[in-house]
């Protein structure tokens, strides 16, 4: 007995797009990632409008925690694949936590009517955002973006993510400073693939302290002291790129 298989195809002629969204994410032509940036800011910024009318009266700890259930998840989602690296449009992002910010602490005075405000345990400024910011204890959107890169890269090394680093990654045998799990840096010409995943990350990586990169879970691989060190590594990194 024989079969035959006859599958008809509809035949439609394909627009070319300068952008797509795949999976939440906007991925347009240039890789710079502008477009996506402006959606997500647009949407963070309605859900963030809709919660202030709504919780006008709600104490400033019920306004934080509706901001970082509602409003940063927008934010940062598939935060990791995002070659964010101009002042602008860092700057874009961090300026709806600022908004947030003024919001949770009820404060849309101008800068230039700064007085100290005291709280049970530290002090902002009236008017500065990222003076309530600091007094909220949010750390900066951009930092939240490396400490989830470098996690996503510890459970690629350690396997807790079905994500192959090869042929991604190449092990680099040569230089064993700081700890032996470390990868050669890709050459790369452009910005784009040079701040993308895989280029950005294995630099950070590699210049993580051993016990870091040893850690034997995800929860203690993500600590206060992660920050404090990407941070200086980071600055170091972008001073060499920039310089």
């Amino acid at each position: 007995m024989s079969y035959s298989h006859h599958t008809i195809f509809k035949i439609r002629a394909l627009r070319l797009v300068s952008s797509a969204k795949y999976l939440g994410v906007i991925i347009d032509s240039k890789l710079n990632f502008n477009e996506h940036v402006d959606y997500i800011c647009k949407k963070a910024n309605t859900t963030r409008a809709f919660v202030h009318r709504n919780t006008k009266n709600c104490p400033m700890k019920v306004k934080a925690l509706e901001y970082k259930t509602l409003v940063r998840p927008q934010l940062e989602y598939a935060s990791s694949v995002w070659a964010l690296h101009t002042h602008c449009i860092i700057d874009r992002i961090e300026a709806v936590q600022r908004r947030a910010a003024r919001s949770t602490m009820k404060d849309w005075s101008r800068p230039s009517n700064q007085s100290a405000v005291s709280g049970t345990t530290h002090t902002f400024v009236r008017g500065s955002p990222s003076s309530m910011i600091q007094y909220l204890s949010w750390d900066s959107l951009k930092e939240r973006r490396l400490r989830s890169r470098v996690t996503v890269m510890y459970r690629i090394v350690h396997g807790l993510v079905a994500i192959p680093f090869q042929p991604n990654m190449q092990w680099n045998t040569r230089d064993t400073r700081c700890h032996s799990i470390k990868f050669l840096v890709p050459p790369v010409r452009v910005d784009a693939y040079r701040f993308s995943f895989f280029p950005a990350t294995v630099t950070l990586w590699n210049n993580l302290p051993t016990a870091m990169v040893l850690s034997p879970s995800v929860d203690s691989f993500k600590n206060v002291r992660l920050l404090r060190v990407l941070l200086n590594i980071n600055q170091s990194i972008t001073w060499q790129l920039f310089s």
